[in-house]
């Protein structure tokens, strides 16, 4: 009985080590251990491994999480960029003076930096400001023979440059008020201040952080005859230089009316087709609407701004237009952070003083309620705070 015993351990004993060894041979060590484990298949099919003490480890989901992290360490980093663009309205740095000449004795008065001081505050927060330059910047006596012809001094880029402009365009019925040599006088001016200058056939291009921005300027009053095909190709010319962004400020519509014309719609309709991003107006020297079409902006019309054509204009309501735009690895994405800041061209309400101000209580609640009422059907309302829906 006690052999049968030992043959029977001896058998046992047998058995363990040549399991042992047959393990051993598939490259697998046997070692000692009080807690025995059982591999078991889970209901997605991935194995779990199940020791006496209870815990399970998912090999599969281990295995997602190594390529997850990998994968992540692997991914370049997204480039996120953010460039804040401000416009406002017609900026007159001058007089016609057969009428009156209050302007230039106010530059006189004052300095330079006196006219946008109240303003500055926003420009200087931007990366970009753009305004209309409506008038000459010359000494040309060669003046045109029409009802008013504007004509300021070369050193009036002055109030461009302490007020934290950085372009303007120069596309507008009087940049030939004083003729050839005085368009050129005005560019000349303009652009020996580094102030970009643009309109016509000059594109100009400002690179902010790695985005480039291109500025068009088309004057498409009916005088100059020039409308889709023309439009069209200035921006076909613009993407040759590959700009991350396209901003167009027309020159158009009709003075004192409050609402765009079937000619404004269509050509910033067809712009934004064509490629623009931003489509800016002026030249009826009132508010008009601001609507959004494809996800892109057209403010019709600023009305005037910093105006020395005009000593006390009847509507002093204008505004400034701010918009951040987010590129994402040099793409731009669908977030449009717009922004409306009703203004007044003076900073008095009996007379133009020529310093606009940002405007606040119930005058910029009137203003706002005003560009709303003339936006209805355009998909935007400005809310309280300024900000576009």
């Amino acid at each position: 009985m006690n052999k049968i015993k030992i043959i029977s351990t001896a058998v046992m004993m047998g058995l363990i080590l040549a399991l042992t060894s047959c393990m051993s041979g598939n490259g697998v060590t046997a070692h000692s251990t009080d807690i025995s484990t059982e591999t078991v298949s889970s209901s997605d099919g991935s194995a779990v491994v199940t020791d006496s003490s209870g815990s399970t480890t998912d090999t599969a989901a281990n295995a997602s999480g190594d390529a997850e992290t990998t994968k992540k360490k692997n991914k370049k980093k997204d480039k996120i960029v953010k460039i804040k663009i401000s416009a406002a309205g017609d900026c007159t740095l001058g007089v016609d003076s057969r009428f009156n000449n209050r302007f230039n004795q106010k530059y006189d008065e004052k300095d330079s930096s006196y006219f946008l001081k109240k303003v500055k505050k926003v420009f200087s927060k931007d990366d970009l400001t753009i305004v209309n330059l409506e008038g000459t910047l010359t000494n040309s006596t060669n003046r045109a023979v029409k009802a008013f012809t504007f004509k300021g001094k070369k050193g009036y880029t002055k109030i461009l440059t302490q007020g934290s402009v950085e372009a303007v365009t120069i596309a507008n019925n009087h940049t030939m008020d004083f003729g050839s040599q005085g368009f050129k006088d005005t560019k000349k001016a303009v652009r020996g201040a580094g102030i970009k200058c643009f309109g016509y056939d000059d594109i100009s291009y400002k690179t902010i952080r790695g985005v480039k921005t291109a500025m068009i300027g088309v004057n498409a009053l009916p005088s100059q005859g020039k409308k889709d095909a023309y439009v069209k190709q200035l921006i076909k010319k613009a993407k040759k230089k590959k700009p991350d962004l396209i901003i167009i400020y027309f020159h158009w519509g009709i003075e004192q009316d409050a609402r765009p014309n079937g000619t404004q719609t269509h050509l910033a309709h067809k712009s934004i087709d064509w490629g623009a991003d931003l489509v800016l107006g002026s030249h009826p020297h009132v508010l008009q609407g601001i609507e959004k079409y494809k996800g892109r902006y057209i403010v019709y019309s600023f009305g005037n701004f910093c105006f020395g054509g005009n000593s006390n204009p009847g509507d002093k309501d204008t505004m400034i237009f701010t918009q951040t735009f987010t590129f994402k690895n040099k793409k731009l994405t669908a977030k449009n952070d717009a922004k409306v800041i009703p203004c007044s061209v003076s900073g008095v309400k009996y007379t133009n003083d020529f310093q606009p101000r940002i405007l606040s209580g119930s005058e910029k609640t009137r203003v706002r309620n005003k560009i709303n009422t003339r936006s209805k059907g355009m998909h935007t309302k400005i809310k309280k705070n300024g900000s576009l829906t």
